[in-house]
């Protein structure tokens, strides 16, 4: 089926890792040995302690190829100390969390137990897939915490020692030759956040509830067998050995932060021995006993000894007040650790710039896509800046990372009023540009207004200055008052080179020839007050004038008033 003996290669390389009789090194001397993001530490005969770290990569191995990920890496590298006696350090057998890695303590002669593999588990899902439903994570967990190998010949499928149907789902899609190989499409597609209908077609052609019965079933009649899984051909060449001083045998001891540490990284300063460690391991023991100011001295003193670990400066920062000093902790930490994504997260928390703030969200939750605070944070980033495209796949992202149903139903809701809120954006946008658009008409027609008004009052005030500033009015005319008046009918003007002859005919039908001498006349009354040379449209006036005849023109006096009737 999928077995690792199937390889003749396979089987020669076996005997020679096993088999092949290595030196031991002497007493207190000790060597480690380095394969992808394992780091083992040992006192105890090499042969064993390259057993244990065969164990860890077929495990990697194993779990990269049901989930379908290959090369399988942690947030931060994982310590195995294989010790011949680990009395005094650490609860040997468990999976902690150490100054700059996670670390396990093994006795030499001891079994992995089902708790660390389950928490490698764990750790590998969180720091290279995307979230899945969360019985799937939960089955895994379970499924990879019986895993056993002997040689490089993997073993998966022993039940733990309580079993529930999240185990049976993931023992049925594993063992049974039905399911194994399309169990990695399954996930896939889960991960990416294809409805649960299609994921199961696509991998299995059956709908989630064939399978899950068949899965229930399968778990009722308490089905057990196990299978084994193409293992990583490997060799003694893989594994190659180097010698440790005994001051980083130290240091790694001391930064299992047991009881012990402590008084180990006291020393190590004393001798002037790793500054920028034993200050950080100080630090982080401060910190957990709650001696805040301690801490970040301890911080300050491993980064001005030019630390090059991420969590020194991303605890520094969390603690520094001063906050131009906390940025530039942060931005080192997340140059350090390019898989880290708590120090990006504190940036954007901190930063009021929003464009950054929205890339800090954006690159947070690139490393980091199973929390769904991230994806929150950043689609309200987009919202604020109006794109609605983006916001929309983030709050989709949001929803998939959610593992709470109460959590994810709130970012679903999210996602979906994203097209409501653009709608009504984009409503509010097409008013306001409307109001904009008439009040700038309204500002160009008050000034249009203001030009005409200008305009009349100059020319209506011939004592107005040049330059449009007023000075007093004084009538323009000054002497008597006309005593000649006629109304009637305009009936022609003649042009008389500067002056005109007006001929009027009075309502009693006489005709009256009256002189337009200055052109000063005032000229009032509705409709049009222009006139041309020539017969005239018949209109009605009312022309005041002074009485004076002048042969030479044949008229009987010169105007002094128009009105138009």
């Amino acid at each position: 089926m999928h077995s690792g003996w199937d390889n003749g290669n396979c089987m020669r390389r076996l005997l020679l890792l096993v088999w092949l009789p290595w030196l031991l090194p002497a007493a207190d001397t000790w060597v480690k040995y380095t394969s992808g993001p394992f780091e083992l530490f040992t006192d105890a005969n090499p042969q064993r302690a390259r057993e244990k770290l065969v164990e860890f990569e077929e495990f990697r191995n194993a779990l990269g190829k049901v989930i379908g990920s290959d090369d399988l890496q942690l947030q931060q590298p994982l310590r195995i100390l294989v010790f011949r006696n680990a009395k005094g350090w650490t609860s040997p057998g468990a999976l902690t969390e150490g100054r700059d890695r996670y670390a396990v303590v093994l006795e030499e002669k001891s079994a992995v137990s089902p708790e660390v593999f389950s928490e490698l588990t764990r750790l590998f899902l969180n720091a290279n897939t995307t979230q899945m439903p969360t019985p799937f994570e939960h089955g895994l967990e379970e499924f990879f915490s019986t895993f056993s190998v002997a040689g490089i010949h993997i073993t998966v499928g022993a039940p733990p020692q309580k079993t529930d149907l999240d185990w049976g789902r993931v023992h049925l899609l594993v063992v049974d030759p039905e399911y194994y190989g399309r169990i990695r499409i399954l996930l896939y597609n889960l991960r990416q956040g294809v409805d649960e209908d299609v994921a199961y077609r696509n991998a299995f052609g059956k709908t989630p509830a064939q399978v899950e019965e068949q899965a229930r079933q399968h778990f009722l009649d308490h089905d057990v067998r196990t299978t084994s899984i193409d293992s990583r051909p490997l060799s003694e060449k893989d594994f190659v050995e180097r010698q440790v001083s005994n001051a980083d045998v130290r240091l790694a001891r001391a930064d299992l932060l047991a009881e012990s540490s402590a008084a180990e990284y006291q020393s190590l300063l004393h001798e002037n021995l790793k500054i920028p460690e034993a200050e950080e391991g100080l630090g982080l023991l401060d910190l957990r006993a709650h001696r805040t100011d301690e801490a970040r001295r301890h911080f300050r003193a491993a980064i001005d000894a030019s630390s090059v670990s991420a969590r020194c400066y991303l605890e520094y920062a969390k603690l520094e007040p001063d906050n131009d000093k906390a940025f530039e902790a942060l931005h080192k930490a997340a140059g350090l650790n390019p898989k880290l994504a708590e120090p990006l997260a504190l940036m954007a928390e901190r930063d009021t710039d929003p464009k950054l703030r929205l890339v800090h969200w954006r690159d947070a939750a690139a490393r980091n896509p199973r929390n769904p605070v991230y994806w929150k944070a950043l689609a309200e980033c987009y919202l604020a800046d109006h794109n609605y495209t983006d916001a929309a796949k983030a709050w989709r992202e949001a929803e998939q990372a959610a593992t709470d149903p109460a959590e994810r139903d709130r970012m679903h809701q999210a996602r979906l009023g994203v097209e409501s809120q653009r709608l009504d954006y984009e409503e509010a946008e097409r008013k306001r540009k409307a109001e904009e658009e008439a009040r700038e008409i309204a500002r160009l027609k008050e000034q249009a207004l203001a030009e005409v008004h200008a305009l009349e009052g100059k020319y209506s005030n011939p004592a107005a200055k040049q330059d449009g500033t007023d000075v007093k009015v004084v009538p323009w005319w000054d002497g008597p008052s006309p005593s000649g008046k006629i109304t009637g009918v305009l009936k022609q003007v003649d042009c008389i080179g500067k002056q005109a002859r007006l001929l009027v005919e009075s309502d009693d039908h006489k005709s009256v020839r009256l002189l337009v001498a200055d052109p000063r006349v005032a000229i009032s009354g509705g409709g049009e007050h222009s006139f041309g040379c020539g017969a005239q449209k018949p209109r009605r006036v009312t022309i005041e004038y002074f009485p004076k005849a002048d042969p030479k023109t044949a008229t009987a006096g010169e105007v002094a008033t128009i009105e138009f009737q």
